[in-house]
């Protein structure tokens, strides 16, 4: 895989998409705040099926995929995108907390098959390094002539608990 090819997989005036693979939705507080500004198209998953079901269906850009899903474990999840042929970049998510602990977990993602690892929390700035976007296409590409309209997408049930609360709160 070339380090240009992220670049090519962009439509013109388009952001984007990254799916997150990771059950601990709420430590991606800073990516959804940057998808409510249109800078990036972000779906959550929980699950490693529901993320598979969801990459056949629109082109991903960027994978973030944490060490434990809700049906298998991150590892497996990036060897199965591998074996699907993803021309995605994927970053495998670890966590910081202990040191020698975190070279270890780098080394096993990169032996998975993932582009890279991560620690938390991620930032816009980390994607963008993950894309291989060099600064003069940051400008371009995350500009707010060139958005596009951008949301997050959920699980249907969560979806659906959400849209319930907030007609509650509104009641």
């Amino acid at each position: 895989m070339s380090p240009a090819s992220p670049l090519a997989s962009f439509l013109p005036g388009s952001v984007p998409s990254v799916v997150v693979v990771d059950p601990r939705f709420d430590a991606y507080a800073t990516l959804a705040a940057s998808a409510r500004m249109g800078k990036v198209s972000l779906h959550l998953r929980s699950g490693g099926s529901d993320a598979l079901r969801l990459g056949r269906r629109l082109h991903v850009d960027a994978w973030l995929v944490a060490a434990e899903l809700d049906d298998m474990s991150g590892h497996d999840f990036v060897e199965l995108l591998r074996g699907d042929s993803h021309q995605s970049q994927v970053a495998m998510l670890i966590d910081a907390s202990d040191g020698r602990r975190n070279v270890v977990a780098s080394s096993e993602a990169l032996e998975a098959g993932a582009d890279t690892a991560l620690n938390h929390p991620i930032s816009l700035a980390d994607l963008e390094r993950l894309l291989g976007l060099p600064s003069e296409e940051r400008l371009r590409e995350f500009s707010p002539a060139s958005r596009s309209r951008s949301f997050v997408t959920l699980p249907v049930g969560v979806g659906a608990a959400a849209i319930a609360i907030a007609v509650l709160m509104m009641g």
